[in-house]
């Protein structure tokens, strides 16, 4: 995992305690929020927390445990890709325009498995392939392309979908949480 942090010029604040009040100390404190949330989902918000589960068997006058989600819909995500027309000609006329894709997964068992990310159309995104072994939850991130041509991220509203398989042994791909934004390069 990687993230990158531009700070505001120290030179524009009154004092050295002003700048690390105001604009250092906030800045720390969202990296710290951002890094726990991709390390350990629903730790600083309510994601995990809010999936409706129920008993996997009907539970009468006994107390099961709720180990059943309700919603059995993939591992998806909705990305509006026309939130790029808001952004200035000025930036995209410096930058190029692509989508950061980040997946916390891991393999469940013994073996390799392999994730790729999909369209809601069946169209597999380009770059957006990857293997692991790792049986702890580990963060792998790509630059995915961004436009109409086949295999791109969709200029306009598309929901995707995670897709896994076992390579050898009997290993279970499993998926805690992927997200896409958009990035300039």
């Amino acid at each position: 995992m990687s993230a990158r942090v531009e700070l505001a010029n120290p030179n524009l604040y009154a004092s050295p305690q002003e700048y690390i009040e105001k604009h250092l100390a906030p800045a720390v404190d969202e990296l710290q929020r951002l890094i726990n949330e991709l390390t350990a989902p629903g730790s600083m918000s309510a994601e995990d927390g809010s999936v409706d589960m129920v008993p996997s068997k009907p539970a009468g006058l006994v107390f099961l445990p709720l180990d059943r989600r309700i919603d059995t819909k993939p591992k998806h995500v909705t990305f509006n890709g026309a939130e790029h027309l808001t952004l200035s000609k000025e930036l995209l006329r410096q930058k190029q325009l692509k989508v950061q894709f980040l997946a916390v997964v891991y393999s469940y068992g013994k073996g390799d498995v392999e994730f790729r990310l999909v369209r809601d159309d069946d169209v597999i995104i380009l770059g957006s392939h990857f293997a692991t072994d790792c049986h702890e939850p580990t963060t792998f991130t790509h630059t995915l392309p961004f436009g109409n041509s086949q295999g791109c991220v969709a200029p306009e509203q598309r929901s995707y979908i995670m897709q896994g398989r076992c390579i050898d042994g009997a290993a279970i791909p499993v998926c805690r949480r992927f997200s896409m934004s958009f990035v300039y390069i």
